[in-house]
């Protein structure tokens, strides 16, 4: 098969067509939109494993691959929804994203909450380059000596999402956020799918191009939505962790995949907005990533310990970012140590087989309408619509549920036999599992509708589900193990333990201790402090004291190398257990 063929895109929400593009015939849809610069959230990197690169499609496309008919329903292709990296072009296409988008992802993450300093010690909000350093290329910022830095951006680099605020400077408060999915997650949801394909031709800069763009476009929103103007922006600065650190800037990547996961640099100073790829704000404003404490704990790790102020805690304190990259704080005994956990990326919905990240349509909480396991469940729905799936927070409830009713074991296995035949759980138990394994089914598909093809015919949880997510669990927790070890407490001594993102912001508690995710610590004080590297990013670019005191932190915190602790995978496999 020749040819070139129109691939056309309806802008999400409307029935207006964006221009076409070009697509090659027997190119996937995929690799078409890749080519164009349009992104779409494909976490297996399109080898067609996640089935999450959903679209609905009206068109010429080859008939389903395999792959197709194992993640979907006969439903859903009648419906003409097809995964992008497997459907490929017969002739002219129009699609529509079937997924979670940019205008869902940052909802529940940006949130609202303003940040005045002075909550912290750190003032005057106002101040001058100068005052910055070091500074990495001093001269294009040269003319900004003079003028304080009345608004600012600060930018949070997430390997999901990307969230932007607009800080008064003046006041310290945040004016408003705006978010939108990493479209660099076409590559793939883990940070090794991205290191590999930046070390591919013309990996770096098309990495770079996505986020910068991405971010340019969030800082636009909020532009216009505040009515100012992008020359009025003195001051941007940035978290993330190291490698989307490294894939933002440019900087080679590749060291961060292999042993000993070094990267290339830690801390890039300060350089103008316009030679860190963005235009969206004045040229010659400043713009500074905080720096990153290590190979996988960055500068996203250490604005979470400037926000909760880490260095001032009088208690054990234990700080943990849960996501694909878990990063890991502990304040005790006037030290501060820190460690990543590779979790993957089961929290974010990915290798879930109903997984999805916590957007509109997530299932985000699972619970009992009645006592178990002899009433049935209830879930709760972001956005309140019929959902498409289950997000991570919702994932750890539902499994915390199944072991309180005694469905699921300590080890993580269905145990059908040991409930009441008649119950309602039982009912829910599919007599004809799939490939991966036992399911249970959470939403029965006579209940959910499918508009437009784009919702599952039904959302259920599998025996293999199970298992990523004792994976992803024991990553964390053995973690967390490992730092209370190196500080020389123990778990009971904690007394406070602060939950970072808007995962640490949605998840119940109860059910991530029932299941083993946090260290047993009965007199320990959870807190949720929401998106705390977006809002440590926001009190350094605001204000030079709270600059200077996360440069500070970044050279007294301590980095806990887990691959040197010979316990540590006795620990993890102990922590695979759901208790």
């Amino acid at each position: 098969m020749t040819g070139h063929f129109r691939l056309t895109m309806p802008a999400r929400g409307t029935d207006a067509n964006t221009p076409s593009i070009q697509a090659n015939a027997d190119e996937t849809v995929l690799d078409a939109m890749r080519r164009a610069g349009e992104s779409l959230y494909a976490p297996c990197a399109g080898r067609g494993i996640c089935g999450k690169c959903r679209i609905i499609a009206r068109g010429e496309l080859t008939a389903p691959a395999d792959a197709e008919r194992d993640h979907l329903s006969p439903d859903e292709l009648a419906a003409g929804v097809r995964l992008a990296c497997q459907a490929r072009i017969a002739g002219d296409v129009t699609i529509q994203a079937a997924g979670p988008g940019p205008s869902d992802a940052w909802r529940d993450i940006a949130g609202s909450a303003n940040i005045l300093l002075q909550t912290r010690g750190f003032g005057p909000a106002r101040s001058r380059l100068s005052e910055r350093e070091p500074q990495q290329q001093p001269r294009p910022c040269s003319q900004l000596h003079r003028q304080p830095a009345d608004l600012a951006v600060a930018l949070d680099i997430g390997t999901t999402t990307l969230v932007a605020y607009l800080v008064d400077c003046s006041t310290g408060l945040i004016k408003d956020a705006a978010g939108a999915l990493n479209p660099q997650a076409t590559h793939g949801a883990d940070l090794i799918s991205r290191i590999a394909f930046s070390e591919t031709p013309g990996g770096p800069e098309t990495l770079r191009r996505e986020a910068t763009q991405a971010a340019d476009d969030l800082v636009r929103v909020l532009l216009q939505r505040s009515g100012v103007s992008g020359d009025d922006v003195k001051w941007v600065g940035a978290v993330g962790n190291t490698c989307m650190h490294h894939l933002f800037l440019g900087i080679p990547a590749g060291g961060l995949g292999r042993i000993p996961y070094a990267a290339s640099v830690l801390d890039t100073g300060v350089m103008s907005a316009l030679s860190a790829g963005l235009t969206s704000v004045n040229p010659e404003a400043g713009f500074f990533f905080l720096p990153n404490i290590a190979g996988f704990v960055g500068s996203d790790a250490l604005a979470v310990a400037l926000v909760a102020g880490m260095d001032e805690c009088s208690r054990p304190t234990l700080a943990i970012d849960i996501g694909t990259n878990g990063e890991i704080l502990l304040a005790a005994n006037g030290r501060i140590l820190a460690c990543s956990a590779a979790a993957g990326p089961a929290f974010e919905g990915v290798n879930i087989s109903y997984g999805t990240i916590a957007a509109q349509g997530a299932i985000d909480w699972v619970g009992f309408a009645g006592p178990p396991p002899h009433g049935d469940i209830e879930i709760h729905v972001i956005g309140n619509i019929e959902p498409h799936g289950i997000c991570g927070s919702g994932l750890i409830s539902l499994v915390a549920a199944l072991r309180r009713a005694g469905l699921v074991s300590e080890a993580g296995a269905f145990e059908p036999e040991a409930i009441d035949p008649e119950s309602p759980l039982a009912r829910r138990i599919a007599t004809d599992p799939g490939p991966g394994g036992i399911e249970f089914i959470v939403r029965d598909p006579g209940d959910v509708a499918l508009p437009h093809g784009i919702a599952p015919a039904r959302v259920a949880l599998t025996q293999r589900d199970i298992r990523e997510l004792q994976l992803a669990k024991a990553a964390i927790r053995a973690g967390a193990e490992a730092l209370i070890a190196k500080a020389g407490i123990r778990a009971a001594d904690i007394e406070q333990i602060v939950l970072a993102g808007a995962f640490g912001t949605y998840l119940d508690t109860d059910a991530a201790q029932a299941i083993g995710l946090l260290p047993g610590a009965p007199q320990a004080r959870i807190t949720a402090l929401g998106n705390a590297a977006g809002e440590g990013a926001a009190l350094a670019v605001a204000s030079c004291d709270a600059y200077r005191e996360a440069r500070r932190l970044a050279r007294i915190i301590e980095h806990v190398e887990l691959g040197a602790d010979p316990r540590f995978m006795q620990v993890f496999a102990d922590s695979m257990l759901l208790a």
